[in-house]
Order: C-alpha cells, then structure tokens, then sequence
C-alpha cells in the first residue's frame, strides 16, 4: 500500500493581523496540536511602517503539552529574521520545516518598535506528513 500522504483540513491562523508597535512587542500564538504530522509549512505576511528595526520569529516545541517551550534551531530556524527595509513594501514568504514534538507555537519579537514605527504580521500554518 502506497504511503498516504495527510494534512490538516483548514490552514490555521498562528497571528491574525498584530501590530507589534511600543506595547505590545513580542507576540506568542496559542499551541497546535502537531503530534500526527512531520512537516509544516509556515506562511508569513508581515509589513512595516517607518523604521523599525526588526522582527525575529520563533518556532518553539513543546515536551510537556505547552508549559515548558523549546526554540526550533534547525537551519535558518534559528535567526529566521525580518529587516525594516525587506518588510517596508510587504512580504509574503512561505517557509517548510520539520515538525519536532506534539505542540507547536509561533513566537515574533520586534526591535526598534514604538508608536510610529512598527511591524503588521499574519502567520498562518499548515501541517502535513
């Protein structure tokens, strides 16, 4: 029997339309379910107003069900980073990764951030094997 491939029904939305801005500057997404897949790919649509400096996503595993968070080095996992100037017209980048235990987040943390220079950001996943 042929190897089936699954993925989930619906792409879910990590971070739905934040502005990362002087408060707040760091955003953590609720925790999927990830436990029945092995990759994942990570859709990213992020814009910046004036001059900030940059925003840094984070993949983050979990081994105890969402207590304890783990970051995700693997490949350019490990900086996975956004520069004002890159994001100043938009992007929409989609990225694949391995999935690396039964819980996932997505962690964004921006720099350079205040009230007039920010970062807008959707991320949305979708999860296959």
């Amino acid at each position: 029997m042929p190897y089936e491939k699954k993925r989930i029904d619906t792409i879910q939305t990590l971070i739905n339309a934040v502005r990362l801005d002087d408060s707040p500057t760091s955003y953590n997404s609720d925790a999927i379910n990830t436990e029945d897949f092995t990759d994942f790919l990570l859709f990213l649509n992020i814009d910046s107003t004036l001059a900030p400096t940059d925003v840094v996503f984070i993949v983050q595993f979990s081994d105890d069900g969402g207590t304890t968070w783990y970051d995700y080095q693997n490949d350019f996992w490990g900086d996975l980073r956004y520069e004002d100037v890159a994001t100043a017209a938009g992007i929409k980048e989609c990225l694949h990764g391995k999935v690396g235990g039964r819980k996932m987040r997505l962690r964004a943390v921006a720099t350079g951030t205040d009230a007039t220079n920010y970062f807008d950001i959707t991320a949305k996943i979708e999860l296959f094997r």
